[in-house]
């Protein structure tokens, strides 16, 4: 049914789509591959440019704050995004897909699903992880160390005394290699980084010898994605929205790494 909802939808929209103006999206760094090739197959589709940008939700956010034009946010978190619309710059919003946050291991650190706690509150241990605020991945991290101080009282403040913040603010070179986090391990920074789950494929090209090792059900945060439709937003923009939250679009986010809302049986 709800296939035929944003097809009966798209179908309304698609004379104001072959009128508009080239697209802009903003969204997470997270969302690169995912919601890049969503926007460029959507491009291709309705003869349109779909322009995207992505970097850490906060910083994507505050751009828009200061009067960048964009049609579409597609944020790591629900609050940036909700934000947008409290502030009256953006008219809707929702949640459209979902993640899981895991640790980045190299070989010789050496976790699996069942060792990760003790690896991590090991004494002197050096984790990589987001700036909070910034970066939702820094806030569900902090989520994190919360439940595994739970499971091991002490826990928290022990990771917390040697974790480091891995960040690449406006105007810093980029990372070598493409991503902070593989930098810091290659650089031998931080001994492993807490990542997305869904950034599985990206580091099996950059770190062929690490793995991305998922924590255990008593220690699953579930980030939550919400994405924002802006104020004069071009038309095709809800459409666009509507595609990322269409069955097609969600199998595209199911096949690099998230987890869909929904997706009918087949």
């Amino acid at each position: 049914m709800r296939k035929f909802v944003v097809a009966a939808i798209g179908l309304a929209l698609m004379g104001s789509v072959a009128r508009a103006d080239d697209l802009v999206v903003y969204g997470a760094g997270s969302l690169r591959e995912a919601i890049g090739q969503i926007a460029t197959e959507f491009g291709h589709s309705h003869g349109l440019t779909v322009t995207t940008q992505f970097g850490p939700s906060g910083r994507m956010r505050e751009r828009i704050e200061k009067g960048e034009r964009v049609d579409l946010f597609t944020s790591a978190d629900v609050g940036h995004a909700r934000k947008l619309v409290e502030e009256g710059r953006a008219s809707v919003m929702t949640v459209f897909v979902r993640n899981t946050v895991c640790l980045l291991s190299p070989a010789k650190f050496d976790a699996t699903p069942a060792t990760v706690l003790d690896k991590l509150v090991a004494p002197g241990v050096r984790v990589g992880m987001s700036p909070p605020k910034v970066d939702p991945l820094g806030d569900y991290t902090e989520r994190l160390f919360g439940l595994i101080d739970r499971l091991h009282p002490g826990g928290a403040a022990a990771i917390q005394a040697h974790s480091v913040i891995l960040d690449t603010p406006p105007g810093s070179p980029p990372p070598k290699s493409g991503d902070a986090d593989a930098d810091a391990i290659l650089d031998g920074r931080v001994d492993a980084a807490i990542v997305y789950c869904s950034s599985r494929d990206r580091y099996a090209r950059l770190l062929p010898e690490a793995t991305v090792v998922e924590f255990p059900p008593e220690l699953q945060v579930g980030p939550e994605y919400g994405m924002a439709v802006l104020k004069d937003a071009q038309p095709a923009a809800l459409l666009l929205a509507l595609t990322i939250l269409s069955p097609e679009g969600q199998k595209v986010m199911a096949k690099l790494g998230f987890k869909p809302l929904a997706l009918p049986s087949e």
